[in-house]
């Protein structure tokens, strides 16, 4: 898989949150698992960030979107949770996010309450190659070090001027 995102910045084989599941806290729930909750429910998720958009019409609230093994998951950022974790929100691609599950009008959103970067140290590192140019990505100074998950996950698409 991270020769495959190395490479080609996508990959046939298991999607990264597949592999990362089983040690994964057990309260996260998947894509999958969204259409059975009732609507109100206390959750959280997890994957990798597809798409940013904060609109100047949104009054400084945040969309993202995150996929993991199963589907697209909608989160809503508001202004209170964006401050809090703003370097997450802005520049993370894989992380987790607590809060409501909310269904209006036959779209399912996630209103986040929480959000952390999503942390596997245990993942084993490989050596990495095609990656061209590095940009960091990481609230951490140094960023990724070659051969990381991280290093090769397709950047998200990040839309909106604030």
């Amino acid at each position: 898989m991270l020769a495959d995102y190395g490479s080609t910045n996508v990959t046939l084989a298991e999607h990264p949150l597949a592999l990362m599941r089983p040690e994964l806290p057990e309260e996260l729930v998947t894509s999958a698992d969204l259409a059975r909750l009732p609507n109100g429910s206390r959750i959280r998720v997890a994957g990798l960030v597809v798409a940013r958009q904060r609109p100047q019409t949104a009054n400084g609230i945040t969309f993202m979107l995150l996929e993991d093994e199963h589907g697209m998951i909608n989160l809503i950022v508001p202004v209170e949770v964006y401050e809090r974790n703003r370097m997450t929100v802005r520049s993370e691609i894989l992380l987790s996010a607590a809060g409501k599950l909310e269904r209006r009008e036959g779209v399912t959103n996630v209103l986040v309450s929480e959000m952390v970067k999503l942390e596997r140290p245990d993942l084993p590192r490989a050596e990495v190659r095609h990656i061209e140019p590095r940009v960091a990505w990481s609230t951490e100074e140094d960023g990724a070090s070659e051969g990381e998950l991280r290093a090769v996950l397709p950047r998200p698409q990040s839309f909106g001027g604030r």
